[in-house]
């Protein structure tokens, strides 16, 4: 066994036990709330991770892909809860969708990802709020090629995005077509 199948392995069992620990739920194909400020309509059954500012859906595992709803970033919070020496960048009330794309690659890139590359910024509607939708690509930390793409608007000063990655080869293809319905179905509460 080479060296990244044996980390990758020492991942996904690690994984395996922190998911253990959490409450992982079934997330049936049916509209479903997130947060207070929107619903999606799930086209197939994933498993939910849930937290306190996102929640992930996975149905092969989160490293494999993952569905990750941020269910309000207030100003000047990150879009990922970090240690105390990580220096995230911090989401602005103000940004445009051009710096919240910025903000996406910036976050991936200081949290161990390599050449993140967003790209198709344009505009589209997150319910019934005007919103921005853009694909992106990086290298995980062990190299793995991902791709991704992100939903979401700023409302009442706050950020509400949807980001779906997985792995390029194999993954983030698999369900897609799925996650893009999921993104159309979005309504504001």
């Amino acid at each position: 066994m080479t060296s990244a199948l044996r980390r990758r392995a020492a991942f996904l069992f690690l994984c395996a036990l922190l998911g253990a620990c959490a409450q992982i739920t079934l997330v049936e194909p049916k509209r479903h709330k997130i947060g207070d400020a929107f619903s999606v309509e799930a086209q197939i059954a994933w498993n939910r991770f849930p937290a306190d500012k996102t929640e992930v859906w996975t149905v092969d595992g989160p490293r494999l892909q993952a569905l990750r709803f941020f269910k309000g970033v207030e100003d000047e919070e990150p879009l990922l809860e970090a240690s105390e020496d990580a220096k995230l960048p911090l989401f602005r009330a103000t940004m445009t969708p051009n710096e919240v794309m910025e903000l996406v690659v910036d976050t991936f890139s200081r949290s161990g990802a390599s050449q993140v590359e967003a790209r198709g910024l344009r505009p589209a509607d997150f319910g019934d709020a005007p919103g921005f939708r853009f694909e992106f690509t990086f290298l995980d930390g062990e190299g793995l090629e991902t791709e991704g793409m992100a939903s979401g608007a700023v409302i009442e000063d706050r950020l509400y995005m949807i980001l779906y990655t997985g792995s390029r080869v194999h993954y983030f293809p698999k369900h897609k077509n799925q996650v893009d319905k999921l993104l159309d179905s979005v309504e504001t509460i």
